[in-house]
């Protein structure tokens, strides 16, 4: 998976959103680590693989979700009474939280390569892993990068984060997507006030 076009989009969002909060002289480097950390997470809940205690070990593919309160709904565009939906029916879209949640961790990663001096990346091919150990794996690797800074780490932490990607069943194409789409959901989100 080649990334390497991703790196300058996520320089202008960073830049744009370190100007617009007058974060100018902040070492976010351990704030971002937090939110790659947070964002991984959020991506392993959605793929549910750890979830050894339920019949409902495989991620959900793509959700039919109300744009005006976020609420999942089914394919059908039923909602059972009560779980809250607005009923503004026309305004359910498709996406795939999986994936969103997998971008966003890319957005991070992406992120702290940028703050660290690392501005390509050349996915070295790793054999596949258990899903919970390479999850463990790259949390301990971000979870060091504000102390080491160094280039091998954060040359793991890509491939590690790239390898979940495909064995999660992402292509290059659908991430690049995928992250073109959430960048400039990011945008309107910070000139909204997010």
């Amino acid at each position: 998976m080649n990334l390497n076009s991703l790196f300058n989009k996520q320089q202008k969002l960073d830049e744009y959103i370190i100007k617009e909060k007058g974060l100018e002289d902040v070492d976010l480097l351990p704030r971002k680590t937090v939110a790659l950390i947070c964002e991984l997470y959020e991506c392993v809940n959605e793929a549910r693989f750890f979830k050894y205690w339920s019949e409902d070990t495989k991620p959900k593919g793509k959700m039919l979700t109300c744009q005006n309160c976020r609420i999942r709904v089914s394919d059908t565009g039923r909602y059972r009474e009560g779980d809250g939906h607005c009923n503004e029916i026309g305004d359910l879209y498709y996406h795939n939280p999986l994936l969103e949640e997998y971008v966003d961790t890319i957005h991070f990663t992406l992120s702290i390569a940028n703050d660290l001096g690392y501005t390509s990346h050349e996915y070295t091919e790793l054999q596949p892993m258990d899903l919970n150990e390479l999850t463990l794996g790259i949390t301990n690797i971000a979870s060091t990068l504000h102390k080491f800074r160094t280039k091998k780490h954060i040359e793991t932490l890509f491939n590690y984060v790239i390898l979940l990607g495909y064995q999660l069943g992402f292509d290059e194409k659908m991430v690049i997507e995928a992250y073109h789409e959430k960048n400039k959901e990011n945008y309107k989100r910070q000139k909204a006030g997010y």
